[in-house]
């Protein structure tokens, strides 16, 4: 059963700022979205150290996130209720509504890429204030959060959260872009960021996440690419400086190394699928023995995985999540699947019974009666793919928010440029 707090998470978007638990409302979202999402869950519980990672290298982003201008839509949201000097659940209600409108506006544009209700309309559960309620914080768009007031909860009454709502007023970033005309009615450019706005975010991006990829790929010459599949398909991350491209290599072993493990847990699943005589996925045990195949030429292709040092990767992840360093059965899982990869041993995971049974085991420990490996009626729901994806820490996320931020960037460098000609 979810714990007060965490139940606090599905309450209206305008309140949950008034909650102090905003990171245990932004993992149950994204726990929720990757059990939505069979190829991308979390099978093998390892989303700790995924986490870590992408936090390390984009601070401030999750899954949820889908454009950059949410930034300044959601702040916007509630400027326009705190002008009409609402308080408590009041100005909740309205910061909903205005939410709402703007779903709405963006609806009845041409281009709906990224909009947040882009499939149930204005009757979306989660709204974007929920959505982006930690990267505000974490950017300093939102400057007054108080944290001593954080620890009180809304139950306590309304008097309560009058006072907070008092203090949460002119808490925005004092040089926040303006609303467009006829907000949030109207939102004039849509999801595209203005020239001034994008600016403004840089800037704020850049000074509130130095020294991290995220920052890197903010330059104008490092824009990443529409195709690429990862952090470390664009040239750029991999030749940042220290300690920034370490990292960005560690991401990229770990997440080639524990690739294999996912394929493992997947053949596993297929195996018993077809032993149960279920048909309606081919083959897929040869489909995922063959997969396999692939995984272990190109870890034989990756020189740098002979060698690792982990060590340094431990300390960092640890750093940015302390409960790593207690999840002795997570790690542990972790090193001996990683210890069969870098000694070549993995090479034949398909059929070796130790690796087998560790990814098996592993499985069954994390999932319980939930695992589809001793579980027959979820075993004859499986979509033929759970969680069998390579980690890319939020790259589709982050690379769509750059983008966004980039083309906006560069209108305003254009501007510039036909201003001094």
């Amino acid at each position: 059963m979810l714990q007060k707090h965490e139940r606090k998470a599905f309450m209206a978007s305008g309140l949950s700022w008034l909650d102090s638990s905003r990171d245990d409302q932004q993992r149950i979202r994204e726990l929720l979205k990757l059990f939505s999402d069979t190829e991308s869950r979390d099978e093998l519980g390892i989303g700790q150290v995924r986490d870590a990672f992408s936090d390390l290298l984009f601070p401030g982003t999750s899954v949820l996130q889908t454009r950059a201008r949410y930034l300044l839509i959601v702040p916007w949201c509630y400027q326009e209720a705190q002008q009409r000097g609402l308080r408590g659940d009041r100005l909740a209600a309205q910061v909903d509504r205005n939410e709402r409108k703007v779903i709405a506006a963006l609806l009845r544009g041409d281009d709906t890429e990224g909009v947040i209700g882009r499939r149930a309309g204005v009757g979306v559960r989660t709204l974007p204030s929920s959505i982006y309620a930690a990267a505000l914080l974490r950017y300093g768009i939102r400057t007054g959060d108080d944290d001593a007031a954080g620890d009180r909860r809304l139950a306590s009454g309304l008097a309560e959260a009058d006072e907070l709502t008092e203090r949460s007023n002119g808490t925005w970033h004092p040089t926040l872009p303006s609303a467009p005309a006829n907000f949030p009615n109207d939102v004039e450019g849509a999801l595209r960021l203005r020239p001034d706005e994008a600016r403004w975010l840089r800037e704020r991006l850049l000074a509130a996440a130095p020294n991290t990829l995220m920052a890197y790929l903010l330059e104008p010459e490092d824009r990443p690419g529409w195709d690429s599949e990862a952090p470390w398909d664009e040239p750029a991350a991999l030749a940042a400086p220290e300690p920034v491209g370490s990292l960005v290599r560690d991401a990229q072993r770990f997440s080639l190394a524990m690739h294999g493990a996912a394929l493992l847990y997947n053949l596993l699943v297929a195996e018993r699928y077809e032993k149960a005589g279920l048909t309606e996925h081919e083959e897929p045990a040869v489909l995922y023995r063959d997969k396999l195949l692939g995984w272990s030429d190109r870890v034989s292709a990756e020189h740098g995985l002979k060698g690792w040092d982990r060590s340094g990767m431990w300390s960092r992840l640890i750093e940015q999540n302390l409960r790593i360093s207690t999840n002795v059965k997570a790690r542990l899982f972790i090193e001996r699947w990683l210890d069969a990869v870098t000694s070549g041993a993995a090479s034949d995971a398909a059929t070796d019974p130790a690796l087998r049974n560790l990814v098996g085991e592993r499985e069954r420990s994390v999932k319980k009666g939930q695992s589809r490996l001793v579980n027959d009626k979820l075993l004859r729901t499986w979509s033929g793919a759970s969680g069998s994806r390579q980690l890319v820490f939020r790259w589709s996320q982050v690379r769509r928010i750059l983008t966004d931020i980039h083309d906006g960037y560069a209108a305003d460098l254009l501007e510039a440029a036909g201003a001094r000609a």
